[in-house]
């Protein structure tokens, strides 16, 4: 048996909640000697090389080139990719056993699911696609879909609802893998799997980095940092909010710093430090741009809060990432968050002044801090990202 795995809707060098499930996923299937074909970009290649998808006996990738493309924009780049693969088409049906192997498609955006729908027919099973996330109202954006505010459609968002659209048409009686038992509902005429643990830290790294140190001393006094982020740089992901919360915290606490730690878009970027400057606060923020291995849990241990004011997500994997090393966490309260029983603090979304007062809350009382600490290690050690590959490879194997 061998995957191909389906990610030609790369773009930039961050790293989605979904890509991370992909690449650890393989890791896992790697460990179970089972072969699989990564088909790629050429900046997904170099990406997913740096958080150790090595090529070898147990892993091949096939790439197009289009990270050149990518200066016209997303749309014109998601265009020309369908051609691109046409390019190395024959190259991956060559490759293919039909009675045995498994296609996996790894988006919901069209780079993936076109080429997807023409390779499936050289498959005797049924393909597998992942469905990570809703797209928001295009009415309200991701900023307003849980706020119910209008807002105009921006082409991003319509974009992404015509994907969905495309993605229902061509996936009608395959097999969907979900996180969210809600997304079962869309889809009444497939085969839906529903993974009962999504990710997070490995359990020995929590052992070694968070678990004894949080367990017998409390929190470490050498922290270098009050808080920490990380994430892409999207509009779903709250960024703006972020200096309006450390404009409320100096007043009380003049030193506050944050790590910041992202990357994906430049304008964001940009927009972000215009808004921290005019704010005050932009001194008080650490940036140290996109990492993409393991080594940003070095930052999240330095930091003594993980921050997460992201207006809409699908899981927030991040967050457990955090919790896994011991940090509390505070959050809008979006209903997806509903899988979060413990570690996370949540209020109301775009309450900034609610965020800020948890935030001092956590930093000012010590026995408050362990014991929000304690509950984020404990529930993010029921987690692992072994078990979500032992849960995708008992599915391919037909356990």
């Amino acid at each position: 048996m061998k995957v191909f795995h389906v990610e030609f809707a790369k773009t930039g060098y961050g790293l989605s909640g979904g890509e991370k499930c992909m690449v650890e996923i393989i890791k896992y299937l790697k460990k179970k000697n089972i072969k699989n074909i990564l088909l790629t970009t050429d900046n997904g290649k170099e990406t997913y090389i740096e958080l150790g998808l090595r090529e070898d006996q147990f892993l091949e990738y096939i790439i197009i080139e289009s990270s050149k493309t990518e200066k016209y924009g997303p749309f014109i780049s998601y265009l020309l990719r369908p051609l691109y693969f046409s390019s190395i088409k024959k190259e991956i049906i060559s490759k293919i056993d039909y009675k045995n192997d498994i296609l996996m498609c790894h988006s919901d955006f069209f780079p993936n699911t076109i080429p997807t729908k023409i390779l499936s027919k050289y498959f005797k099973k049924k393909p597998y696609y992942w469905f990570h996330m809703l797209a928001p109202d295009i009415f309200k954006g991701f900023e307003g879909h849980f706020l119910k505010k209008f807002s105009i459609p921006s082409l991003a968002g319509i974009h992404y609802k015509l994907n969905q659209i495309l993605f229902k048409i061509l996936t009608k009686k395959a097999n969907i893998i979900t996180v969210n038992p809600y997304y079962k509902k869309l889809f009444p005429t497939n085969k839906t799997y529903i993974l009962n643990k999504f990710g997070g830290e490995q359990i020995y790294i929590i052992k070694k980095y968070a678990g004894v140190d949080i367990e017998k001393k409390g929190i470490k006094k050498d922290k270098k940092y009050d808080l920490s982020f990380i994430g892409r740089f999207h509009k779903q992901k709250g960024l703006f909010e972020i200096p309006k919360i450390l404009k409320i915290i100096k007043k009380e606490k003049p030193n506050i710093k944050l790590v910041l730690i992202g990357g994906g878009n430049s304008k964001i970027e940009k927009r972000f430090f215009k808004i921290a400057e005019k704010e005050g606060v932009k001194d008080n923020i650490d940036y140290v741009g996109f990492i993409s291995s393991d080594k940003k849990f070095d930052y999240i241990r330095k930091s003594k809060v993980f921050i997460f004011p992201s207006y809409y997500e699908s899981f927030g994997q991040v967050a457990l990432e955090a919790m896994a090393n011991g940090l509390p966490v505070i959050a809008y309260d979006l209903p997806i968050y509903c899988v979060f029983e413990k570690g996370m603090i949540k209020v109301p979304i775009l309450d900034n002044k609610t965020f800020a007062k948890e935030i001092m809350k956590l930093l000012n009382d010590k026995n408050y801090y362990n014991k929000i600490s304690k509950d984020a290690l404990n529930y993010a050690s029921t987690f692992s990202w072994d078990k979500t590959g032992e849960e995708i490879y008992n599915l391919i194997k037909g356990k």
